[in-house]
């Protein structure tokens, strides 16, 4: 009932003011925008969808849109991130299905699709480092069977995958040379986590020019408040979160390769 609100500390957050302003304009601004609900415990609750529309409103949130040349690049929907016996997994819900759509409809109009999966390195500085932060990380062994892409996307004919130790897709891998080769300015990010490689690779694809697009419903994380804020986060400073029919509709032939 409540995955769609936001408590007033993660509202107040978003919108760079105090819990304690925000409860003062409840009061007395009349048509600020935010409506509260109250859990049973008297707990205050916004609309996330209201909350959006006012970060908006405060300078946020403009749209890139999609360039000339996209590529689809996928994280970490292995079995470590699927799985719900897994103690990596994200709440499952239509992420591999919506990202099977994304690859059919990309290879169809020949738009590059990269596959990228953490693996844990005991003899890499950085996988040791990480791992200290997020010991779990531990079971992503290049031998191990969790770092196996899920069976309903492993059959896909990638142009190129990319196992990595690094939270960024774009750094010290071969997918950066991939994607200037091509002539890409546009990627598309599906996957997991949110929190976690989704938001690192959509900053540093900012940070080195491209326009990053973000089909909601193709990424996840552990839970649904987290997930939520980083979208919000995301589209107001650096992708555009955006539906995955949005997404489909501008995989089309203008943007295949000449």
């Amino acid at each position: 009932m409540y995955e769609n609100l936001l408590n007033i500390s993660e509202a107040a957050k978003l919108l760079g003011i105090s819990a304690s302003t925000l409860r003062r304009l409840e009061k007395t601004v009349e048509g600020y925008g935010l409506k509260v609900m109250y859990t049973p415990g008297g707990q205050r609750r916004y609309m996330l969808d209201e909350v959006q529309h006012l970060y908006s409103n405060q300078g946020f949130s403009g749209q890139t849109g999609f360039g000339n040349k996209s590529a689809l690049l996928i994280r970490d929907l292995t079995i470590a991130f699927t799985d719900p016996q897994s103690q990596l997994s994200i709440e499952i819900e239509d992420q591999v299905s919506v990202t099977q759509q994304l690859i059919e409809e990309a290879l169809s109009h020949s738009i590059p699709v990269i596959f990228s999966m953490t693996i844990y390195e005991s003899s890499h500085q950085v996988s040791r480092l990480w791992s200290q932060k997020f010991p779990s990380l531990q079971i992503l062994d290049r031998q191990s069977t969790w770092v196996h892409i899920h069976p309903k996307l492993a059959d896909y004919p990638y142009d190129l995958i990319n196992p990595t130790v690094y939270i960024t897709d774009l750094y010290n891998s071969p997918v950066e040379d991939f994607l200037k080769g091509r002539q890409i300015d546009t990627l598309i990010l599906a996957g997991a986590t949110t929190s976690g490689s989704i938001r690192a690779t959509a900053v540093e694809a900012l940070q080195r020019g491209y326009k990053v697009v973000i089909p909601k419903e193709a990424v996840g994380d552990r839970n649904q408040t987290i997930q939520n804020i980083t979208l919000l986060d995301l589209n107001a400073r650096y992708a555009d979160v955006v539906n995955a029919d949005k997404v489909l509709k501008n995989m089309k032939p203008s943007l295949e390769s000449t």
